[in-house]
């Protein structure tokens, strides 16, 4: 297992090479103003792999408030082409589901409708409608789509929700395809982390933004 590249590397090879430069500039002053968690750093590893890649198809599980969908989103933007898919119920209910009391009495008080629609108005302010698919459901209801080629899990954190998502989502990767799970470090997703170990090439891994892996799926 590797430790992914400083973000020093990403800003050199990546930017100096495909003129992402501008993307990541979006993407940095976009999320101040995004709900969620993810980091400069993040954003930017995750816009690298969108704009080498040139994935069709990205499916995000979790997706709050678009603070890693809305940079992947600004990628595609700029290689012209490609839909990312973000799953999320937006429900006190399914965040809720399965966690431990601590968690669950802090999603308990989350406004997730309130969350939802300001990520639509995010989405129309900056321009991403034609690159972003909302799916307000479960994951599990969530009728599988075929053929991913970037998936990024980070969704319900419980034992049996992470675990779900890692056995229905990553046989629909394209062999070759990209996954990137979220808060590898928590104890409750350790039995999603080891499926991933066990049946995905892991690239690298780390400690940013809770923790984060990135597979390869054969």
């Amino acid at each position: 297992m590797l430790d992914l590249p400083p973000p020093q590397h990403y800003e050199h090879v990546i930017d100096s090479r495909c003129g992402v430069q501008q993307t990541k500039q979006a993407a940095y002053q976009a999320l101040p103003r995004l709900e969620g968690w993810c980091s400069e750093y993040k954003a930017s590893v995750m816009i690298d792999y969108v704009t080498l890649m040139k994935p069709k198809k990205i499916v995000e599980i979790g997706v709050f408030g678009g603070s890693s969908l809305i940079p992947m989103a600004f990628a595609l933007q700029n290689n012209g082409f490609g839909k990312i898919y973000g799953i999320d119920p937006w429900s006190v209910g399914a965040s809720i589901e399965g966690m431990d009391p601590v968690n669950a009495n802090w999603w308990s008080k989350v406004d997730h409708e309130k969350i939802y629609q300001g990520l639509l108005k995010k989405i129309e302010q900056y321009n991403l409608n034609k690159h972003i698919h909302l799916l307000r459901t479960t994951s599990e209801a969530t009728p599988p789509i075929q053929n991913i080629d970037i998936l990024h899990i980070d969704g319900n954190h419980s034992d049996t929700a992470s675990y779900h998502d890692v056995n229905k989502w990553i046989p629909l990767v394209r062999p070759g395809g990209l996954i990137i799970f979220n808060d590898i470090h928590c104890h409750t997703t350790q039995r999603a982390v080891q499926w991933l170990d066990d049946n995905c090439h892991r690239l690298g891994s780390s400690d940013d933004n809770h923790g984060w892996g990135v597979w390869i799926r054969p």
